[in-house]
């Protein structure tokens, strides 16, 4: 007999089963119990979560013999036994001609929808109730969507639709409004860690929960994309299933390798991250891959230290702002490898005694108008006062707001020259450039950027600080001098 993938094997047979989807199974389980099932519900979550799975154990619950007769005898069945899979009804449910199965995705024309449903009108050959279960309805052509719009709207006696999407923004809300909807949430990697545990001892192999923990993360909420998981590192294991069999299974960074990348980043410490990184890509996975795992083991690091009275997010912050940033460049690009090298080179050292300009939190508006009226009073001085002008060309435009006009000078000695010695006669030019009274401030600041770059106005200035970021400390040393 060929083998049996383990998400097949691993369906829920009944409500009871149906994991993480708790309010789903109770609902439905007290509507079965009242009799008050719906002629047609949308199923609606991402993949593996449990849609059509619900589908089929509501169609085989509507025909089920045992949950038929306690309805009659007014006495509520229990989760555990909806559908019992005794009756002959559960049996022969999966070669039943009542029960249609149909796939939107591969068949979407309303040729196909329209064959399909050609049965819908006759009574069912064995069973209670007809049920049609469509997958990925939301695929189905406008035309093939209205078809079934009117069987849906007037149903037929004995006829149930179970309609499955992943994407309900593309199910028309005539469709919707006509169904009873289902959502199904993600499930918990705290849910479905304990229960690929549970397979495994069925199994009669051990899985070590760190390596649960692992493959729950993966599946990113599920089920049946964790159940793979499991079964791909089940047929390769040994008796034994640790966290690096399912690394190695499924071509994964470990923790170690990806802890070594962040030390080496924090210690700033180029030559180990060159190392680290190296290493990681001789595993022959992705640069996308790698930064995908960094960002993810640099959250679960910081949830680890929720727990711990050091709560110093500041560096691991930084690293995944970079690395989300870098994430995105490396989409589409030729050279994903360098982007990842070189971002963690640069947060191995980053720019250090680069500032930005000090006037870069005022209004743009109000710090333009200051250098435009700045120049205007240059222009006014004219070239005749040499030594004026010499003064002026190393002013950076700090502030202007009322009648104050405030410029700074990274050399102290300057700055006392223009306010000892020259503040009369700029403040009287500035004067009649302005028509009223000027007054001039002078400040010093030491760690003030170059005037050619604080001259220039809001675009240019930003992209010239733009790309003075993509410089290490050395070369923006160069830029500034």
């Amino acid at each position: 007999m060929a083998y049996e993938a383990l998400y097949t094997r691993g369906r829920p047979k009944t409500l009871s089963q149906l994991i993480g989807q708790e309010h789903i199974s109770n609902a439905l389980a007290k509507a079965i119990a009242a009799g008050k099932l719906s002629h047609a519900y949308l199923l609606v979550g991402t993949r593996g979560t449990g849609k059509t799975s619900t589908a089929r154990l509501l169609s085989k619950a509507m025909n089920c013999d045992k949950v038929h007769e306690a309805q009659l005898n007014g006495q509520p069945p229990d989760k555990k036994e909806i559908p019992c899979n005794k009756c002959d009804s559960c049996r022969n449910f999966d070669s039943s001609p009542d029960n249609v199965e149909f796939d939107a995705a591969s068949n979407r024309s309303v040729e196909d929808v329209t064959r399909l449903l050609s049965t819908a009108y006759l009574a069912p050959l064995r069973a209670r109730v007809k049920t049609f279960i469509i997958d990925e309805v939301h695929m189905l052509s406008f035309e093939a969507v209205n078809s079934i719009l009117k069987l849906i709207e007037e149903p037929p006696p004995n006829v149930a639709f179970f309609l499955a999407t992943t994407e309900i923004n593309k199910v028309p809300m005539t469709i919707r409004s006509r169904c009873q909807v289902l959502n199904f949430r993600l499930i918990p990697q705290t849910t479905i860690a304990p229960y690929l545990l549970r397979l495994a001892g069925r199994l009669n192999v051990t899985l070590q929960e760190d390596a649960a923990k692992k493959i729950a993360r993966l599946a990113e909420g599920s089920m049946r994309d964790a159940l793979t998981y499991l079964d791909q590192c089940y047929s390769m294991a040994d008796g034994e299933i640790t966290l690096a069999d399912v690394n190695e299974t499924l071509g994964l960074i470990s923790d170690e390798s990806l802890d070594e990348i962040i030390s080496a980043v924090r210690a700033k410490d180029r030559a180990a991250v060159g190392g680290a990184i190296t290493r990681a890509f001789r595993s022959g996975l992705a640069a996308n891959a790698i930064a995908e795992s960094l960002i993810t083991r640099l959250r679960d690091i910081e949830f680890d230290m929720l727990d711990r009275s050091d709560r110093d997010f500041s560096d691991f912050d930084r690293l995944i702002d970079a690395l989300r940033k870098a994430t995105g460049e490396m989409n589409g690009s030729g050279i994903p490898d360098i982007i990842l090298e070189m971002t963690l080179m640069k947060l191995a050292a980053p720019v250090q005694n680069f500032s930005m300009p000090a006037q870069a939190a005022m209004p743009s508006e109000n710090l333009d108008a200051g250098k435009k009226f700045f120049y205007d009073v240059v222009n006014f001085l004219g070239a005749e006062d040499l030594g004026l002008n010499k003064l002026l060309d190393q002013a950076v435009v700090r502030k202007f707001s009322g009648d104050v006009l405030t410029l700074a000078f990274k050399s102290s000695g300057v700055a006392n020259l223009l306010d000892k010695i020259h503040r009369r006669q700029f403040e009287e030019a500035a004067a009649k450039v302005a028509g009223r009274a000027i007054k001039l401030s002078v400040v010093v600041d030491e760690n003030l950027p170059s005037p050619a770059l604080n001259k220039l106005f809001g675009t240019e200035r930003s992209n010239l600080e733009n790309a003075i970021k993509t410089f290490d400390a050395t070369d923006a040393v160069k830029i500034r001098s």
